[in-house]
């Protein structure tokens, strides 16, 4: 099921982009990796027909809609709440965790400067949802 595999990263930062892909290549080099920049361009993406990603990280820290109210409108919608949804943000606090899976979030993975972490997190995180 890894092969051809689609994540989908929400995340207003390029740079962030940039690296997250970069990590998804190490990680998982058959993964397709395609971008929003903030919850209401994912929603839009997600509208279209032809778009079915496997996987969704979201930031929480965005713009016009960040990544809970994101996780709360998708998980809305029954065409979407299958889609397992991974938080990705510098923030791990305790209280931010446990509201991002009572809005059921499938995990959360913390940005942070080691690579070598966080690839191997997406991987574990990937790997063990499907």
């Amino acid at each position: 099921m890894l092969e051809n595999l689609t994540v989908f990263l929400i995340d207003d930062d390029i740079e962030d982009q940039e690296i997250f892909s970069i990590m998804l290549e190490d990680a998982l080099p058959d993964a397709k990796c395609v971008f929003a920049k903030d919850g209401i361009q994912a929603l839009e993406k997600l509208e279209q027909p032809a778009f079915s990603p496997d996987v969704i990280f979201i930031d929480i820290n965005m713009p016009r809609m960040n990544g809970m109210e994101f996780l709360a409108e998708m998980k809305k919608r029954p065409s979407l709440i299958h889609i397992p949804a991974v938080m990705y943000s510098t923030s791990d606090e305790k209280a931010i965790v446990q509201q991002c899976k009572a809005l059921g979030a499938s995990g959360l993975i913390k940005k942070h400067a080691n690579t070598d972490e966080v690839k191997e997190e997406i991987k574990r995180i990937v790997t063990t949802l499907f």
